[in-house]
């Protein structure tokens, strides 16, 4: 839980969501279950904590942030953060406490995908955006992005051209493929400070991964 965060509509705002959570049309893969929620939300906290934003602001718009989910290889799947956004203004009202901040939080819900291409409009939208691109890379992030890959069948890396250096990459089909086509290009777009200096250790982190999987996809060398 939220154990640095405590605000009277915080548990009010978790049970409407564990609820809603279970009650979905689409089973969520493992990468965008309650734990991810939480995870995002708990970066929110501290990077709105030493950036001087909005932390409730913050906290909500982490935790409604994958309000609509569509598996990743859905038509519908770029368009989650402004449906999430559309629902959040009802869903703020009706939590006591959260009522005057309804319009911000949907703010800062509306622009964090990457696939949604969304520009931050507030300091708290770049708070969002940073916590939930922070939890695509580092350890958690490699383990997410083979959990994502696996709830829709893709393998994990090309058998024959693991590294695309002579075909097209397609994340859809090779999970390795989403580290060029988006993992490691997101410490570099980090709009806080906080976000960036955390951001350095996760992307180390990321190359690390992939020189010791080079290292051993590697033809044998005798």
């Amino acid at each position: 839980m939220l154990t640095s965060f405590s605000r009277p509509w915080l548990p009010l705002l978790m049970d409407r969501l564990r609820a809603h959570l279970a009650a979905e049309p689409f089973p969520r893969d493992a990468a965008h279950d309650l734990g991810h929620i939480l995870r995002v939300a708990r970066l929110a906290a501290r990077i709105a904590a030493e950036e001087g934003a909005d932390a409730e602001v913050c906290v909500a718009g982490a935790l409604l942030h994958d309000l609509v989910y569509r598996p990743k290889n859905h038509p519908e799947s770029p368009l989650t953060a402004s449906l999430a956004a559309a629902l959040v203004p009802q869903w703020c009202r009706e939590t006591p406490g959260l009522e005057t901040r309804a319009e911000a939080v949907a703010g800062a819900v509306a622009s964090h995908s990457w696939s949604g291409g969304g520009e931050p409009a507030s300091l708290e939208a770049e708070v969002v955006q940073d916590a939930d691109r922070l939890e695509a890379i580092g350890a958690i992030g490699i383990a997410r992005v083979f959990a994502t890959g696996a709830s829709f069948g893709a393998g994990l890396w090309h058998p024959e051209d693991p590294w695309g250096d002579h075909r097209e990459l397609d994340d859809k089909a090779w999970s390795l493929d989403h580290f060029e086509r988006k993992l490691l290009k997101l410490a570099a777009g980090m709009r806080t400070a906080s976000g960036r200096r955390l951001a350095h250790a996760r992307q180390a982190t990321l190359l690390a991964y992939l020189d010791a999987l080079r290292a051993e996809l590697a033809p044998d060398r005798r």
